[in-house]
């Protein structure tokens, strides 16, 4: 039986990634650094990851570091670009702390949890946004059935969540940059 298959990759490290201790101001910069950026040189895609997908149909997120990473990976371009992939944005707010990166994101994201989230995209909609680029890689996958996914932590585990909803089967998980969550359905 035939079947369908998914690779959703994390991106590979920013070259902006940094644990600065730093006051809210100095972390807006930060995120804003952290999502024009690219991968670090050192960060490598791994081999058997480059041979996975050679011949997969790629999809990648807009944002640098997700199409960075597909062409480090797949050796081309993106075949096709979705805004709707970037990650579930990250609020700052005007707190007046001096905090490092690392705990700065640990409470921007306690804060969106809780649907705090100040000018940034709520839980909802970033849900709903995600739901939608799930829409348009499920009917992708009928004409392709080999993709790889260029995307970033959170939104990777939710969409693997959400294609599981839909039927596919993880076939195995991995965290981390370059991460990559295998996702496979029967052709029916």
């Amino acid at each position: 039986m035939e079947q369908l298959k998914i690779a959703i990759i994390r991106h590979g490290k920013p070259s902006s990634v940094s644990n600065d201790v730093v006051d809210a101001l100095g972390f807006e910069k930060w995120v804003q650094a952290y999502d024009l950026s690219d991968v670090d040189t050192r960060s490598l895609p791994p081999l058997e990851l480059q041979l996975e997908l050679e011949k997969s149909y790629s999809i990648s997120s807009d944002l640098n570091r997700a199409l960075h990473s597909a062409r480090l990976c797949a050796n081309k371009n993106a075949d096709c670009i979705l805004k709707e992939l970037r990650e579930f944005e990250i609020p700052c707010f005007r707190w007046p702390f001096r905090l490092s990166i690392g705990k700065w994101l640990l409470f921007s994201r306690l804060a969106w949890y809780m649907n705090i989230v100040g000018k940034s995209e709520s839980r909802r909609v970033g849900h709903a946004r995600l739901r939608k680029a799930v829409d348009l890689i499920e009917e992708k996958s009928l004409e392709q059935p080999n993709i790889a996914i260029f995307g970033h932590g959170l939104a990777n585990r939710f969409i693997a969540a959400e294609l599981k909803r839909r039927g596919w089967t993880v076939a195995s998980s991995g965290s981390g940059y370059w991460g990559t969550i295998r996702l496979v359905k029967a052709l029916s």
